[in-house]
């Protein structure tokens, strides 16, 4: 007894434990919120630039090159020419480029003139066309259904026909048999009496007798299974007596064939003349002709009802695929006339925008290309050196052009492979001095980068140079003559710069199987979106191409989960 109420006591206790903390848990789980810091999608500008350090030294002769090898297909200029910056100097062939950006351009002309179409809308006359095109189809679904009923009713009918046919062929058939066996029996007991018929083959005549047995047995089975298909016509029943009928048939033709072989061992007595021998035979062959004809007769009918069937089913199925098709193009049509009816839908307008922006993004990369293929003079100056004539294959390692700057400084830094790819001859760059303040900015422009790299703490880098331009601000104009050799010099290179863009904190951009995924914020709930991002620039933001629409709210940072 005292066990028993410890028992008792130990599991309420146990249990009052168990309420409790599950309880907490729940409380504790009530309690915990999940808070979301959200950013607005805006339109903005994103500026790129590259940052790196350099010194300050007297300007040298400018090497300058294509980033690729090529044919050399353009030539403007000599040596001891003198150039001014954002001259054409020399082109590569570029056929397969140009043809790329005449694409390009059409591509962006075309996603342009599809987003003006859908904000436009459907005209009257694109509407009466997609009109007319809902009543075809709709007298065509009208005509396949027709066709269906019709192609039922006459194939159907041929089935009958051919089952009304064959039940004839299988019923004179057995009458027949029923008759040649009667023939056999008459045969094999001439006169009523079988030992008036002597044959000298005594096994050929058990052979035939046993045939005939079995004849008769066939015979019956057939009958009775048809006897009951004329009562219950199924396809089932049909089949059946007519297989059962050309079983017995064929073995009253069996039958038949021996009797005929036994015939000619029959021995001439006083009553089986050699007379009534001879039509005896004559009986019988042509009760085997006819047997054999009404086996003709019962497998074409067979045949001819298999085709029957089989023509109702194909010939029925594809009514009734005629009947799908013509619904199914009723209801695109249906579709079609309510969409052009129907005004351009928000989403739509955003997914044709994104076009149009994806294709003005193309072009300027086709462009980019291209541009590649142009060597333009980064500064104001002289053309020392030519080293390449038209028609020839440039290369890398050997400048195509030597040029020496108007101005009289350079900075050469060097830049990190993660950032070469960005950089371009001819790019501006901003030059701060730590020997005047910051607020002294000088103009620059990249006049070289070399394509021989050079490792630095195991880190890859390549040397760009920038030449201060003779024309500067007017805050620091008066500044260039107290410039010095040796002052270290800080460079900003923009490397590339978008306005009037989509653009959000590139934190909130994460990727998932090779795709860019945001969560956007709608009534305090998160849910996933696929985009498609462009330039990534400075201060943590990145290019919206597609996917978001000014003023949804990106989610950021999450806390709680």
């Amino acid at each position: 007894m005292k066990k028993l109420l410890k028992s008792k006591i130990f599991w309420i206790v146990g249990g009052v434990v168990i309420v409790a903390a599950a309880f907490m848990i729940r409380s504790a789980q009530q309690g915990k919120q999940v808070e979301y810091t959200t950013e607005p999608v805006k339109r903005g500008e994103i500026m790129q630039t590259v940052s790196a350090t350099g010194q300050v030294k007297s300007a040298s002769e400018i090497e300058l090159n294509f980033r690729n090898t090529g044919k050399l297909s353009v030539l403007n200029i000599e040596t001891g020419d003198k150039v001014e910056t954002g001259q054409i100097l020399a082109q590569l062939k570029a056929t397969d480029l140009a043809i790329n950006v005449n694409k390009a351009r059409a591509d962006l002309d075309e996603a342009q003139a599809n987003l003006d179409k859908l904000k436009a809308g459907s005209i009257e006359q694109d509407i009466a066309v997609y009109e007319v095109l809902v009543a075809k189809s709709e007298a065509d679904l009208s005509e396949a259904q027709d066709s269906l009923v019709n192609t039922e009713a006459t194939y159907k009918q041929t089935q009958e026909n051919e089952k009304k046919n064959i039940l004839v062929d299988v019923d004179s058939s057995l009458t027949k048999a029923n008759i040649a066996l009667q023939e056999v029996y008459d045969t094999l007991n001439y006169e009523g009496d079988d030992d008036n018929f002597v044959t000298s083959s005594f096994s050929l005549r058990q052979k035939v007798q046993t045939e005939y047995s079995s004849s008769l047995t066939k015979v019956d089975e057939a009958e009775l299974v048809y006897n009951l298909t004329k009562i219950d016509p199924t396809d089932e029943n049909i089949d059946s007596a007519v297989d059962l009928t050309l079983v017995a048939l064929s073995q009253t033709q069996d039958t038949l064939d021996d009797l005929s072989k036994l015939l000619d061992y029959v021995v001439i007595n006083s009553v089986l003349t050699r007379s009534e021998l001879d039509t005896l035979k004559t009986t019988i062959n042509s009760e085997r002709t006819t047997i054999d004809a009404s086996i003709s007769t019962v497998q074409t009918g067979k045949q001819d009802l298999a085709d029957a069937r089989l023509n109702y089913q194909t010939k029925v199925k594809a009514a009734e695929n005629a009947v799908e098709v013509a619904r199914q193009s009723l209801s695109k049509a249906q579709a079609d006339l309510e969409f052009k009816k129907a005004p351009a839908r928000p989403e739509d307008i955003a997914l044709y925008e994104a076009r149009v922006k994806k294709a003005l993004s193309d072009l300027q990369y086709a462009q980019d290309k291209y541009e590649e293929t142009i060597l333009k003079a980064p500064i104001d100056g002289v053309i020392t050196e030519v080293n390449f004539e038209i028609g020839e294959q440039t290369s890398l390692s050997e400048p195509v052009i030597k040029m020496l700057a108007t101005e009289n400084y350079e900075i050469k830094v060097d830049i990190p492979e993660s950032d070469i790819v960005k950089i371009d001859l001819g790019d501006k760059a901003d030059i701060t001095l730590d020997a005047f303040s910051d607020d002294d900015v000088f103009g620059g422009t990249v006049t070289t980068i070399n394509p021989a790299q050079t490792e630095i703490q195991d880190v890859i880098y390549y040397q760009v140079t920038v030449t201060l331009v003779s024309e500067q601000p007017s805050n620091v104009s008066s500044l260039l003559e107290k410039i010095k050799p040796g002052m270290t010099a800080n460079i900003t290179i923009a490397t590339d710069k978008k306005e009037d863009i989509l653009v959000i904190p590139s934190r909130a951009v994460k990727e998932r199987n090779g795709n860019k995924i945001v969560e956007v914020l709608e009534n305090g709930q998160p849910r996933e979106v696929e985009v498609i991002v462009g330039l990534r620039g400075d201060e943590g933001l990145i290019e919206v191409i597609s996917g978001l629409a000014e003023g949804q709210s990106v989610i950021t940072f999450t806390k709680g989960e």
